[in-house]
């Protein structure tokens, strides 16, 4: 007697929506189903077949009529004689009684000694991964089986022998002759028990009775002698899927993975009450069910895309690295998709349901928003949020870094790393999937702006009036973008652009600097370069334009100085170097810089450049004082600037957030000032003109009147700007126009204008100015040109 029993637990598809393979794997909070399959029901029963004999004892009294003669005496005769008498008739009769026994008589019968039908009460399933790690199955629609039972042990409930009831017998007259017969005379035994073995029938007899499912399995039906036999109760079937079957079991979301979990069961039947001599309920181990895989997925396939790439400014840009920019928002793109192990129901798809939360780790600090966030604090990205947005603070040193990103599963125990796994948890030991970012932080270089020039034509423009140091505020912007390519309040307006040129000035649209005059500048910085060996490299060029416009020309410039040996020097040249140096005083009232900004720039390098001893020989005040009358080289001929650390303030922000060290925000951001002239009445040739050669062709001397001497037009100045650092001045680190980033094009430099007079000038990155190829300061000073 057993069930046969065996069951499943597995992953309801329809709950769920998809199929999961739960021996393979299936996540927590998804649904399981429990099915068992047995045998509808289990019997067990012996049916004697009973036998037996019936044995008649019969007693007969049978009255039997007599008849004799009786001797008479002789009467007495004469003489004595007597005379014989006839004999008397006489008749009587007597009883006698016979008994005898008959042939027994043979009966069988069936007879249930043992019968127990059990129907199917529950099924109890266990698992890891089940609810309470088990579910009982109570029957559906199940068919119980009925019984019915006439049941005795005792002969006489089964057997009814038959009476031989009374024999018909007319027995003769015993004649006893001369004498009255008696019993003893006769004997008719034989003669009565062939009357009674003819006249006594079989016993009837009758089986148990038995009906199982409304079919007769024994039959009661009264018979003679032998009972009929007994059929077989029917095998039992197997139950179907929906009758042991529970579904939407949902595995509990904080169960830990866990693989092959073993499953067991027991199936219980309860034993019908018509039973004879049954034992009881029953219960049967259910075998096989398979086991359980419990494993929740995620997945992390977050990306930085390389968008700031085209905000690069470094001349030697590592390709190796996405690029982030100081000061620039950044985006993480982080879904819940991807791919995961290549099994039923994970694949490639969203995961969202079963992750935790996601998480980013910024070895520095940011900004989401108006919120900041320390270095190495883990910002939490809501789940279902595709993507978050990052700023980059000014304060952030430049260098390579590595940023993490996770995504934790929903039952994950703790967060620590060592719980995850790259890009998937693929690992049950994990429930963490990790992705990291090596990225470069990289300082900017912008804003430059050209806002005083020294021709006293323009001073109407650059101060509140005339004779006054007070600026106006009056710029000329490279174009009309921010350093993001963003459009300012310029924008649309070119005559505030460089470079300065025919129609910048506002009220005299025709008017052009002469040349030698000075013109000041300035910009700014992101990023290291606030310590000695930390500066800015210029290196001027300069180009010639017809006044109808066209084209830009490459060309060189020479200028003469007094002494007979000091002509015809070459800008750019050894002997340039030697005949020019610049020298400027940062604090010089024409730049109007506010004391604040100054008194900044000098705290930070009393404080954090000038050394111990050199603070305790100078105090604070006697340090500003000098600070502000210093006089700061910046150039050694006309074709290179060197902008030293005390060429800049620092205007880092001063409104942080708590915990950031004021100082690193202060000098994240530097403001550099500078100043350039070209040589006053210059001689102009085509670039890459061989001077000496020139010289011979005109017998050893040149006065600049020769043909090839260039007049007539304007000479366009442009800059190549760099960063510099560690003392290394040839090394350029970031450039205004570097292989990716091009700072002119983003803040919308102009790449051609149109005079007045509808003649066309084309211009390049960096072209700042325009000066009077003929005319210079000399004119307006003594009256003659060259």
């Amino acid at each position: 007697m057993e069930p046969d029993a065996n069951g499943a637990i597995l992953g309801d598809d329809t709950a769920n929506g998809r199929h999961f393979d739960a021996p393979v794997g299936i996540p927590t909070s998804e649904n399981l189903f429990s099915n068992v399959w047995a045998k509808n029901y289990l019997f067990e029963h012996t049916f004697a077949n009973m036998a037996g004999q019936i044995r008649y004892s019969c007693s007969v009294k049978v009255t039997y009529p007599t008849k004799w003669e009786e001797a008479q005496p002789n009467l007495p005769g004469p003489n004595g004689t007597s005379i014989p008498q006839a004999p008397l008739p006489k008749t009587g009769k007597f009883d006698k009684t016979y008994t005898f026994d008959l042939t027994p008589k043979e009966y069988t019968y069936w007879q249930v000694d043992q019968l127990a039908v059990y129907q199917i009460d529950r099924a109890q399933m266990e698992n890891y991964a089940l609810p309470g790690g088990e579910v009982t199955l109570y029957s559906n629609n199940y068919g119980s089986p009925t019984l019915e039972l006439t049941n005795s042990t005792e002969v006489e409930d089964h057997v009814v022998p038959q009476d031989t009831g009374g024999i018909e017998f007319k027995p003769e007259v015993v004649d006893g002759g001369d004498h009255e017969p008696g019993p003893d005379d006769v004997d008719d035994t034989d003669v009565l028990t062939d009357l009674a073995e003819m006249q006594t029938k079989d016993p009837e007899v009758q089986n148990d009775r038995l009906v199982f499912n409304g079919e007769t399995i024994m039959d009661d039906t009264v018979a003679n002698k032998t009972g009929p036999t007994p059929g077989r109760i029917p095998d039992p079937q197997i139950i179907g899927d929906e009758v042991l079957y529970e579904g939407q079991l949902m595995i509990n979301s904080g169960l830990l993975n866990r693989q092959n979990t073993t499953s067991t069961g027991t199936i219980y039947y309860t034993m019908l009450s018509e039973n004879v001599e049954g034992n009881g309920d029953q219960e049967f181990l259910i075998s096989p069910i398979n086991s359980v895989t419990v494993h929740t997925p995620v997945v992390n396939y977050s990306l930085l895309p390389d968008d700031n790439r085209p905000f690069d400014q470094r001349m030697t840009p590592d390709m190796t690295r996405a690029v982030l920019i100081l000061d620039r928002p950044f985006t993480i793109h982080f879904t819940e998709s991807g791919q995961h192990l290549n099994i039923p129901g994970y694949g490639n798809r969203d995961y969202a349901k079963y992750t935790k939360n996601k998480r980013i780790q910024f070895p520095f600090g940011v900004f989401q928003g108006s919120q900041y966030y320390p270095e190495n604090t883990w910002i939490y990205i809501p789940v279902g949020t595709p993507s978050m947005t990052f700023t980059m603070p000014t304060w952030v040193n430049e260098g390579d870094y590595t940023i993490y990103t996770q995504s934790w599963a929903i039952n994950a125990p703790s967060d620590g790393s060592d719980l995850c796994e790259e890009n998937l948890n693929g690992n049950l030991t994990n429930y963490c999937a990790s992705e990291s970012f090596n990225i470069g932080v990289v300082g900017r270089l912008f804003d430059f702006r050209i806002w005083d020039i020294g021709d006293f034509r323009f001073e109407k423009v650059f101060r509140t009036g005339v004779g006054t140091l007070e600026h106006s505020n009056t710029m000329y912007y490279t174009g009309g973008n921010d350093e993001n390519g963003i459009p300012t309040a310029l924008s649309g307006q070119p005559q505030w652009q460089l470079p300065i040129r025919k129609g910048s000035h506002p009220t005299e649209q025709r008017t052009v600097p002469h040349n030698g005059y000075s013109f000041l500048f300035d910009f700014r910085t992101i990023g290291n370069l606030w310590q000695p060996g930390e500066g800015i490299r210029i290196e001027p060029s300069f180009y010639f334009i017809p006044k109808n416009g066209g084209a830009a020309t490459p060309v060189d410039l020479y200028y003469d100085i007094s002494g007979s040996n000091n002509k015809m020097i070459g800008v750019g040249s050894s002997k340039d170097k030697l005949s020019y140096s610049r020298t400027y005083r940062l604090a010089d009232g024409l730049r109007n810089i506010s004391s604040g900004e100054l008194s900044t720039a000098a705290s930070y390098e009393y404080n954090y450049i000038l050394s111990e001893a050199e603070r305790e020989n100078t105090s604070w005040l006697k340090f500003y004082q000098q600070y502000t009358k210093r006089k700061t080289k910046i150039a050694t001929g006309y074709n290179l600037e060197l902008l030293p650390y005390k060429s800049r303030t620092l205007v880092g922000p001063t409104d942080i957030p708590n915990g950031v060290n004021p100082i690193a925000a202060v000098r994240s951001v530097q403001h550099w000032y500078g100043e350039y002239n070209l040589p006053i009445a210059p001689y102009i040739l085509h670039k890459g003109t061989d001077i000496v050669t020139l010289a011979n062709h005109y017998g050893g001397a040149l006065d600049g009147h020769e043909q090839e001497f260039i007049t007539g037009g304007y000479i366009l100045v442009n800059f190549e700007i760099y960063t510099v650092k560690n003392g290394d001045a040839d090394t350029r680190i970031l450039g205004y126009k570097a292989p990716i980033a091009n700072m002119w094009a983003i803040e919308g430099q102009m790449t051609g204008s149109t005079d007045e007079m509808g003649q066309t000038f084309s211009f390049s990155s960096g072209d700042i100015i325009l000066f009077e190829s003929d005319y210079s300061v000399r004119n307006d000073y003594q009256g003659q040109a060259k």
